[in-house]
């Protein structure tokens, strides 16, 4: 009885030993990543590169050190700033400062306090992005404020050291984000448009049926659509598929059912853009194909030359497929 008790106690102790331990590693990480943020002055001393657009100057997974006691930030700068209401820490690099600097001395020019503009606001890009960031930032919002919007500034990096911190984010950033639309979807879908999940396990995939627009020659079809997601969602496009037969020069037209969207294109893509949109703009292709952009070259050719054969074979596919009798 005496060895039972003295053994219970014994892991009990060890237990209790086991708690403390990882409490005292806990609070020690706790107080050095405040001790960082305060000799930094930034609330996030340490970031990891979530995406490809700083590329080749950063790679996804590198571990970025921040510094945030300068008092502006100067043109060809990195910074890594945080969008209003996004908690996905962006790293960019500055390529215009407001006010401008002027001279060799970078005397910058007085802002007067009922200047339309703010002192020391900036626009950022990232060096593999084709446009700036003017499409990222909060909704009304042009420029970066230094104060307000700045995280710091990149003085050091570790690279690939992040990279499963990269996988945790990213995936539980992707399923966050992508609960969020299926819900707003769901709730207030776009007209014409229905969502609903292809299974209610799978986060990643959606069905979507979209009734034929007026005026095409798919009116009264209902075509169904497969939606899937990648899971770097939004840093990754999604793919959009028919699984109705449609008969249409920007739709494959075998199994596949492959819709070419320009703005799912992977240099094309902007982790900004919602799904509300993109299923939106596939509608609107069954009432105005992009020729231009088709991967059906002889569904292009005969809508630009026989408009009439073609909306009388794209009516007959629809009555065929899309309409059930």
């Amino acid at each position: 009885m005496l060895s039972f008790l003295s053994s219970s106690l014994s892991n009990t102790r060890q237990s209790l030993a086991q708690v403390l331990n990882f409490a005292l590693v806990l609070s020690t990480a706790f107080m050095l990543w405040k001790g960082l943020s305060v000799v930094t002055a930034s609330s996030s001393p340490i970031v990891v590169v979530l995406s490809g657009s700083m590329e080749p100057a950063f790679q996804r997974g590198d571990l970025l050190f921040l510094w945030n006691r300068s008092l502006r930030a100067e043109i060809g700068e990195i910074v890594v700033y945080n969008v209003k209401g996004k908690d996905i820490p962006i790293v960019h690099r500055v390529v215009r400062t407001f006010p401008e600097v002027e001279g060799r001395h970078k005397t910058v020019k007085a802002v007067s306090e009922s200047s339309p503009t703010p002192p020391n606001m900036l626009l950022t890009k990232g060096d593999n992005n084709v446009a700036d960031d003017t499409e990222l930032y909060a909704h009304g919002q042009d420029f970066l404020h230094r104060e307000e919007d700045i995280v710091g500034s990149v003085r050091g990096y570790m690279p690939m050291v992040g990279y499963v911190t990269i996988m945790l984010t990213v995936t539980m950033g992707s399923q966050k984000r992508i609960a969020k639309e299926l819900a707003e979807l769901t709730g207030s879908p776009p007209a014409g448009i229905t969502v609903e999940l292809a299974n209610e396990d799978n986060l990643y995939e959606w069905k979507i049926f979209m009734d034929g627009p007026e005026g095409s020659p798919f009116h009264k079809g209902i075509f169904q659509v497969k939606l899937v997601l990648p899971t770097e969602y939004p840093f990754k496009p999604p793919t959009v598929s028919f699984v109705t037969k449609i008969y249409h020069p920007n739709v494959t037209n075998d199994d596949k059912g492959s819709m070419c969207l320009g703005m799912l294109k992977a240099d094309e893509w902007k982790p900004s853009s919602r799904l509300a949109v993109v299923l939106q703009f596939a509608r609107s292709l069954l009432e105005e194909p992009m020729p231009d952009d088709a991967v059906e070259g002889r569904i292009a050719e005969q809508y630009r030359e026989d408009r009439k054969r073609y909306e009388e074979i794209a009516r007959e596919w629809t009555r065929k497929y899309a309409i059930s009798s």
